[in-house]
């Protein structure tokens, strides 16, 4: 089966974040999984659609996360722009992708959706897109201005696309209310497909060598929902009790909402604290991560899925994270120590119960050993198989 991909972004875009990690995944498990994934880029320049070149399709493969950005975003080489304005780019083949159908898995700018009448309009096909979080709408204060602006206008044209597939229920679930209390006719139809992972390395037992003590572990973009500043004096309490520990924050920061956390880290590391802030990392150091630390902490305040979760549960480390949301989808099963109330004070006892109670550690551990995750290669067949599914809706 043949599906044709809207990697607009992801191509121009270096940075490893979950819808990029999705995007890499979805395009590379597909081919893997006996479908023919035909990658199209919409040419901001060229103003058209047109195929990827051999730099766009070097960024769209997982491997390209093996060499970490420091921000997020698009970046376009003067190559790229004066081609684009010249027009110097192949069109697809129209002809033939005719029926086949499109999927959407980032989170499209306005020039793209724009731009979907061209695909209906050769193609004659369904559009489906994967839909993440509403994030944006619940925490409008933990959100960069330019993402707060966009997306009220981005849940208005999901309304008019084929099909959605949500990353879980509790996502699921609040789209469709969103759109139930804008009063959208003829929305369309939405399913969950959860997220997969990398299939999980060997497990081994944390090492415990080093004399700063075990090493605790927070994965994740720094920004303000996550909640890192409240992880960051939870362990400043555990700390000034004389505990001794480790904490890592891997994640690209994101200083216009997460400075408070920032400046944090500043503070401690200057007072001596064995405290790290790598800001991203590649794959492959994020595996040895997971491997050297004790448990894992994810602070976040509302998340879409929650993958360093099931990340940190298949790799067989306990995890403490949030009650609420898809947070509690992800967590079910066993291996996480969940926190409704994500305070300093909360998540300082967490901390300390994984850190000196041996015996519930250990039953953490063996429940993380029981954990079973989709791959990405499911989670590829399973966006197929959904897609095949969508017809063309006749317009409200």
């Amino acid at each position: 089966m043949s599906l044709a991909l809207d990697l607009s972004s992801t191509a121009h875009c270096p940075a490893q974040t979950g819808v990029q990690r999705v995007c890499r995944q979805l395009f590379a498990q597909l081919a893997a999984t006996g479908h023919t994934p035909v990658p199209l880029i919409f040419d901001r320049y060229a103003r058209r659609w047109r195929v990827p070149d051999r730099a766009e399709l070097a960024c769209l493969s997982p491997t390209a996360a093996e060499r970490p950005a420091r921000r997020r975003g698009e970046v376009w080489t003067f190559t790229q722009k004066l081609r684009g304005h010249l027009a110097r780019f192949p069109e697809p083949d129209w002809a033939t992708l005719r029926g086949v159908p499109v999927l959407a898995p980032e989170i499209f700018q306005p020039n793209t959706f724009a731009a979907y009448s061209t695909l209906r309009h050769h193609l004659a096909s369904p559009i489906g897109a994967i839909f993440y979080d509403a994030v944006v709408l619940r925490h409008p204060e933990l959100s960069p201005p330019a993402s707060v602006a966009r997306f009220p206008a981005y849940l208005r044209e999901l309304a008019t696309l084929d099909g959605v597939a949500a990353i879980s229920d509790a996502s699921r679930a609040e789209l469709l209310d969103h759109w139930s209390r804008l009063g959208l006719p003829n929305t369309p139809p939405v399913v969950t497909i959860p997220l997969g992972l990398d299939p999980p390395p060997p497990l081994h037992p944390p090492t415990l060598e080093d004399p700063r003590g075990p090493l605790i572990l927070s994965v994740g973009t720094i920004e303000g929902r996550k909640n890192h500043l409240a992880l960051l004096e939870a362990a400043e309490i555990l700390w000034a009790e004389g505990r001794h520990f480790r904490l890592t924050l891997a994640g690209m920061h994101r200083p216009e909402t997460a400075s408070p956390a920032l400046h944090r880290a500043v503070e401690l590391r200057a007072a001596g604290r064995p405290l790290e802030t790598p800001g991203a990392v590649s794959e492959s150091r994020l595996h040895e991560l997971y491997a050297a630390c004790r448990f894992t902490v994810y602070p976040s305040l509302y998340e879409g899925y929650g993958l360093p979760v099931a990340e940190s549960l298949a790799h067989g480390r306990p995890c403490i994270c949030g009650s609420g949301g898809a947070l509690a989808e992800v967590s079910t099963g066993g291996g996480c120590l969940l926190v409704p109330e994500l305070t300093p004070e909360n998540l300082a006892r967490a901390l300390r119960v994984l850190l000196v109670n041996e015996v519930f550690y250990r039953r953490l551990g063996t429940e993380t050993a029981e954990r079973r995750f989709p791959t990405w290669a499911d989670y590829a067949r399973n966006a197929a198989a959904w897609l095949a599914t969508l017809t063309p809706r006749q317009p409200s």
